[in-house]
C-alpha cells in the first residue's frame, strides 16, 4: 500500500489533517554540470581493439569502454557506465551573441530557451532523427576523449525489438561511413540485462522502458523473438498521462507543471495496486455519517478513508506575499480618517434630509395658495387652474396636501428625536353611493362614480385585512396545536416533523431531477414543455396560440407554412428564460421551508443533530470529490458546520441591508487577508495525488484506461506462455525476470506474479525476480558478454566489408540480437 504518515499520539493531535499527509517537493530539471572528459590517450584503451559499449536507450544513453580481458573488465562492469545522460539534443539561436548553440545530453536543461527546443532522436523506440543521433554520438565520443580521425574500437550497441531494417541500415551507414568503426554488433537491452543477472537458459523476460513494454521468452539461452510481444506503453506515455490528469484536475493551477516534474511524480509517488478493483472501491467509500471525520483535527489517521490514506501533497515553489506592515501612528490616522468620512457622510445625509423637508414645506405653501383661488374665481376657471398643475379634482389636491402634511410631521419628529403618535384615521364615507343618478347633476354623477370606485377599493382592503387576520389566527392556532403536541406527545411530534422534513428534501431532489431532465433537449419533459412554449411564441397573425382561429394549426390545415419554432438554437433562449423564471421562486420557497423545519427540529428535538441537516448531507456527499481535490478533510468547503448560529444566519439571509453591507465588508476583509496569508498561498501551490498514484501504473494491465487498444501485460504474458509446451512453460514460469526503469514501481513484482498466476494452471509454480539495477544492468550485461565471450561478439559482429558486400541492413543473429528466427 501507499506510504502514509501517522500522527504521534505522544505529541497530541495535529492542528490540521494535512499535517499528517506526506509532502513531496516538486523538482526542477537538473542544472547541467560539466562532464570530466576521459583521458583517452593516457588510458589502456588507447590504440587497442577493446570494445566500446553504448546502451542507446530512448530516454538515456550510457557509454563506456570495456576491457577484452575478463579479469580486467570485472572492475569496470561493477562500476557501471562512466557516462550516462539523457538522449536529447537542443539547437537554439543566441541573438545577442549571434551564435547558434547545439547542446546534447543534460546540457539541454541549461535554461528555458534550451528546454523549449528539446528533441529526441527517437520516435517511440525507433531512431528516426539521424541528425540528432549523430550529434549524440559525436558528444559521446568527445566525452570519451576520442579525437582521432576514426573510431578504431568495435562497438556493441542496443536497439529496439524487431528494429526495422531501414533504421539498422542508416545506423550502419552512420557507423561505417561517418566514424569508420571496424565492426559493430547490436543486441536487445532486456536480454543483456537478463544475462547480467544470471537468469539462466530458460526465462520469461519482461521489460518496460521509456516508450514500450516487451515480453521476450528465453529458451536454451536464446531469445525466441518469434514469440515475443510488445505493448506500446512505457514511461513516456505514463508521464504524459499523469501530466494531463493533473491539468484536468487543477485547470487553474498558478504554476506550470513541467514534463520533468510529472516524470518525477510518476517515479517517486506512483505505485502498483495489488488489487486495483478493491482499492478503487475502497477509495469510493466514505465513512458513516455519525463517525469521526477527517476534517476534525482531533481525528486519528486510522479513521481516514482509503483515498485519504493514499493522498500525497506535491508542493511547488512559491513566493510569500508579505503584506505591507504599518506603524501604530499610521493605523490610528487611518482609523481617524474613517471616522471623519463617516461624520461627513452623516452630515451630508442630514443636509439632504433638511433640503427635502424644506422643499415639501414650499410645495405645501404653494398648494395652500392654490387652494385659496377657489373663492376668488369661477369654478370652471378654478378647475382649469388645477388641471394645469396636474390635479384632476379638488379631492386629489386635498389628498396630496394631507400626505405632505403627514410626511412633514414625521420628518420634524425624526429631526427632533421625538416619537410621533399615530393619528387615528377616520373611517371614509361615501355619501353619494346610494343617491340615485336622477337626483344628481353632471358633477355629482362623476363624484358618485369616483366614490363607488373608492368604496370598492376600501371594501377589498377590508376583506384582505380580514383574510390576513384569519390566516394569522389559523397559523397561530396551528403553532399552538404543534406546540401542544410537542409537549404532550414528543415522539409523535418528532416523527411527523421528520416526515415533513424528508418530504421537503424529496421535493427538492425531485425538482432538481426535473431540472436536469428539462436541460436535455431530447428528454420527454423538455419536448412537452417546448410544445407549450411554441404555442406561446407563435408568430401567427390570427392569434398567439396554435389552436386559435387563424393560428398556426389552422394554417397548417390549409397547407400553409409549417411551424419551425425550436429548430433554431436561438429559439431555446425563450425556453431557458421561462424555465429560470418559473423555478427560482419555487426553489427559494422550498429551501426556506426546509430551513424552517430544520431550525425547529434543532431547537426542540434532541435526537436531531447538525449531522442530519441537509447541508451536512450534501457535505458528506461532496466529501469524496473534495477529498480528491484537497486531500484529507476536503478543505474548508468540506467541513460539516457545527455552529447553529451559522445555520440560522444562512436561513435568514437578506434580513437587512445594513447587516448585509456589514457582512459584505467583513467578507471582503477576510478575502483580502486570505490572499496575503502565507498558508493560503502555500496551499494554492499544492497538488494532491491519490487515485492517480495507482491509476497511471494500472495502464500496464488495463491499457483501455488510457485509450490504448491493446492487451494488458497479464494477457500478453499469458499469450506468450501458452505458445510453448507445458514442460517449457513450467521452466519459464519458474524464472520470470523483469527489468526496465518503468518497472521500478512498488508492488510491481507482486502484481506481475498474481496476474500471471491467475492465467496459468495452479499446478505450475511461479517465481518472479527483479533486476538488481534496472538502469545500468543492460550496459553491464553488454560489457560482460563482450569481455567473457569476446569471440562470439566478434564472430557475430558486422564488419565494414560485410556492410559493403552484403547490404546496409545485413546482420548476424546471436542469442542477444533484436532479430532472431528460431
Amino acid at each position: 500500500m501507499a506510504p502514509v504518515a501517522t500522527a504521534d499520539s505522544a505529541t497530541g493531535p495535529s492542528p490540521s489533517p494535512l499535517s499528517a499527509v506526506p509532502v513531496h517537493a516538486a523538482v526542477d530539471p537538473p542544472k547541467p554540470t560539466p562532464l570530466t572528459r576521459f583521458d583517452y590517450h593516457a588510458s589502456p584503451y588507447w590504440n587497442s581493439q577493446c570494445p566500446l559499449i553504448i546502451d542507446n536507450g530512448s530516454s538515456e544513453l550510457r557509454a563506456g569502454f570495456c576491457h577484452a580481458d575478463p579479469s580486467a573488465a570485472a572492475d569496470v562492469i561493477a562500476r557501471g557506465p562512466p557516462y550516462h545522460y539523457d538522449n536529447l539534443v537542443s539547437k537554439v539561436r543566441d541573438r545577442k551573441k549571434n551564435l547558434t548553440l547545439l547542446l546534447a545530453g543534460n546540457d539541454v536543461y541549461a535554461d528555458g530557451l534550451t528546454r523549449g527546443a528539446i528533441r529526441s532522436p527517437f520516435d517511440n523506440d525507433v531512431v528516426c532523427g539521424w541528425d540528432a543521433m549523430e550529434t549524440m554520438l559525436d558528444y559521446t565520443f568527445a566525452n570519451l576523449g576520442i579525437d582521432t580521425e576514426r573510431v578504431q574500437h568495435p562497438i556493441c550497441m542496443t536497439e529496439t525489438l524487431c528494429n526495422p531494417a531501414y533504421s539498422r541500415s542508416i545506423m550502419n551507414e552512420l557507423m561505417f561511413e561517418a566514424y569508420d568503426v571496424p565492426y559493430v554488433n547490436y543486441g536487445l537491452d532486456c536480454l543483456f540485462s537478463a544475462y547480467q543477472n544470471g537468469v539462466g537458459d530458460d526465462a520469461l523476460v519482461v521489460s518496460s522502458g521509456h516508450n514500450s513494454t516487451v515480453v521476450v521468452p528465453m529458451v536454451a539461452a536464446k531469445g525466441v523473438l518469434t514469440n515475443a510481444k510488445r505493448l506500446s506503453w512505457g514511461g513516456a506515455q505514463a508521464t504524459d498521462l499523469l501530466f494531463r490528469l493533473t491539468q484536468l484536475k487543477y485547470p487553474g493551477f498558478p504554476t506550470r507543471v513541467t514534463a520533468w516534474q510529472a516524470r518525477d511524480m510518476l517515479e517517486e509517488l506512483c505505485y502498483v495496486s495489488t488489487d486495483y478493483a478493491a482499492d478503487i472501491r475502497g477509495m469510493e467509500m466514505m465513512p458513516s455519517a455519525f463517525g469521526p471525520t477527517s476534517s476534525d483535527p482531533s481525528a486519528s489517521t486510522s479513521s481516514w478513508t482509503a483515498m485519504e490514506k493514499a493522498d500525497v501533497v506535491v508542493q511547488f515553489p512559491y513566493l510569500d506575499a508579505v503584506p505591507a506592515q504599518k506603524s501604530q501612528e499610521e493605523l490610528d490616522a487611518q482609523a481617524e480618517r474613517r471616522k471623519a468620512a463617516g461624520r461627513r457622510l452623516l452630515e451630508q445625509t442630514r443636509k439632504m434630509r433638511l433640503e427635502k423637508m424644506l422643499q415639501k414645506e414650499n410645495d405645501l405653501k404653494y398648494y395652500t395658495q392654490l387652494k385659496e383661488w377657489k373663492g376668488k374665481e369661477r369654478k370652471a376657471e378654478y378647475m382649469k387652474r388645477l388641471e394645469s398643475e396636474g390635479f384632476s379634482s379638488e379631492q386629489e389636491l386635498e389628498a396630496t396636501m394631507k400626505k405632505m402634511e403627514a410626511a412633514l410631521k414625521r420628518s420634524r419628529a425624526k429631526e427632533l428625536g421625538e416619537e410621533l403618535e399615530e393619528e387615528k384615521q377616520e373611517e371614509p364615507t361615501f355619501p353619494l353611493v346610494d343617491v340615485p343618478d336622477a337626483d344628481l347633476d353632471e358633477e355629482g354623477v362623476k363624484e358618485k362614480r369616483r366614490q363607488r370606485l373608492m368604496k370598492a377599493g376600501h371594501d377589498a382592503r377590508l376583506r384582505a385585512k380580514a383574510e390576513k387576520a384569519e390566516e394569522k389566527r389559523l397559523r397561530d392556532l396551528e403553532i399552538q396545536r404543534d406546540e401542544d403536541e410537542r409537549i404532550n406527545d414528543p415522539k409523535a411530534w418528532s416523527a411527523r416533523m421528520r416526515k415533513d422534513y424528508d418530504d421537503a428534501i424529496d421535493r427538492i431532489k425531485e425538482r432538481k431531477r426535473l431540472k436536469e431532465m428539462l436541460s436535455d433537449r431530447k428528454s420527454l419533459a423538455a419536448q412537452q414543455r417546448m410544445k407549450n412554449i411554441t404555442a406561446l411564441a407563435s408568430d401567427s397573425p390570427g392569434g398567439s396560440g396554435a389552436n386559435t382561429p387563424g393560428g398556426s394549426a389552422r394554417k397548417r390545415k390549409r397547407g400553409g407554412d409549417e411551424d419551425t419554432f425550436g429548430a433554431d438554437d436561438d429559439d431555446w433562449a425563450i425556453y431557458r428564460e421561462i424555465q429560470n423564471a418559473d423555478d427560482s421562486e419555487e426553489e427559494e420557497d422550498s429551501f426556506a421551508q426546509l430551513a424552517a423545519i430544520e431550525q425547529r427540529l434543532l431547537q426542540s428535538d434532541p435526537t436531531f443533530t447538525v449531522e442530519e441537516t441537509y447541508a451536512a448531507r450534501l457535505a458528506r456527499k461532496n466529501r469524496l470529490t473534495l477529498t480528491f481535490f484537497n486531500g484529507p478533510g476536503g478543505g474548508d468547503e468540506a467541513a460539516i458546520g457545527s455552529d447553529l448560529q451559522a445555520q440560522a444566519a444562512a436561513a435568514a439571509a437578506g434580513a437587512g441591508a445594513g447587516a448585509g453591507g456589514k457582512k459584505g465588508a467583513q467578507d471582503k476583509d477576510a478575502a483580502d487577508k486570505n490572499e496575503s496569508d502565507p498558508e493560503t498561498i502555500k496551499r494554492a501551490h499544492q497538488l494532491h495525488l491519490n487515485v492517480e498514484r495507482i491509476r497511471v501504473p494500472e495502464v500496464l494491465w488495463q491499457p483501455g484506461i488510457a485509450g490504448v487498444d491493446q492487451a494488458g501485460l497479464d494477457e500478453i504474458c499469458a499469450h506468450v506462455l501458452n505458445g510453448f509446451e507445458v514442460d517449457t512453460r513450467a521452466k519459464l514460469m519458474k524464472n520470470i525476470f523483469y527489468t526496465g526503469r518503468h518497472t521500478l514501481y512498488p508492488n510491481f513484482g507482486a502484481r506481475l506474479s498474481s496476474s500471471i498466476r491467475a492465467t496459468q494452471p495452479a499446478s505450475l509454480p511461479i517465481y518472479v525476480r527483479p533486476a538488481k539495477d534496472a538502469r545500468f544492468d543492460a550496459w553491464r550485461g553488454m560489457a560482460r558478454w563482450c569481455s567473457t565471450q569476446n569471440d562470439a561478439f566478434r564472430s557475430t559482429a558486422i564488419s565494414k566489408r560485410d556492410y559493403e558486400e552484403k547490404g546496409h541492413d545485413y546482420f548476424i543473429e546471436h542469442p542477444f540480437s533484436a532479430n532472431w528466427s528460431a
